[in-house]
């Protein structure tokens, strides 16, 4: 039902449908996320695997990678990604155009794909996403312990000083999101990043001067069990133009 392999030292791997439709579905995970050769995060997590057969039996191809770990949207996973989906469309029988589903800081890489890719991209699901570096670190200076943690661990991902680090941030726009992909995101509340609301609505007056689709949903967390079957459905809704 899947296969792994290795590139640039990091495993991949696809997941295969019961019944391939052609679509095809890029997963990019939160911090807990992992691929190897073996396993992966989504198999051994109950509710990743309840959404991963899911998208199988819709018949959807679906592939991941390790990403070098706790990557936080860097080049060198943005590179990992875009060389992935060449290797995936060469040896899978797929339409070109594939659908996103990210979740956590995995949004971060996935702006960068529809950033750098968006003629490839169908539609993404974001599942509470971290939007803002920016707004992350700053969020994160409220709790001094976890703050240098996380900051080690974004300078390590990006290469950089905590010195360059901030200048850098100080420099760039807090969020900006002029893209025609459609977005669904799904908000669960109580979450890490539940002081959103204000990107939210910044990215929906911009989809509607664009007349672009985004549709943010917010779930209380009994209903997480929604998440699979709405995304199948948003994905369903951007597959009659191939």
């Amino acid at each position: 039902m899947q296969r792994t392999f290795q590139m640039d030292g990091e495993w991949n791997i696809v997941y295969y449908p019961d019944k391939p439709s052609g679509f095809s579905v890029l997963i990019i995970g939160d911090h807990q996320h992992f691929v190897d050769e073996n396993s992966s995060f989504w198999l051994e997590h109950p509710g990743r695997l309840t959404i991963l057969n899911a998208m199988r039996h819709a018949g959807y191809t679906i592939f991941s990678s390790n990403f070098y770990g706790e990557n936080w949207g860097n080049a060198k996973a943005i590179s990992l990604a875009k060389r992935l989906y060449f290797i995936v469309m060469k040896s899978e029988v797929l339409n070109e155009k594939i659908h996103i589903f990210a979740e956590g800081k995995g949004a971060l890489l996935a702006l960068q794909i529809i950033r750098d890719f968006r003629e490839k991209v169908r539609s993404v699901v974001l599942v509470n996403p971290c939007l803002s570096l920016k707004m992350r670190i700053q969020k994160e200076k409220e709790h001094k312990f976890y703050y240098k943690k996380i900051l080690s661990e974004i300078c390590e991902a990006h290469e950089t000083t905590p010195e360059e680090l901030e200048r850098s941030l100080i420099s760039s726009e807090d969020f900006d999101w002029s893209y025609e992909v459609p977005l669904k995101i799904f908000h669960v509340i109580g979450s890490v990043e539940d002081d959103q609301s204000c990107l939210y609505k910044l990215m929906e007056k911009k989809a509607q001067e664009r007349n672009a689709i985004i549709d943010v949903e917010y779930l209380l967390g009994e209903k997480r069990y929604k998440i699979p079957f709405q995304t199948i459905k948003f994905f369903q809704q951007f597959e009659n133009d191939l």
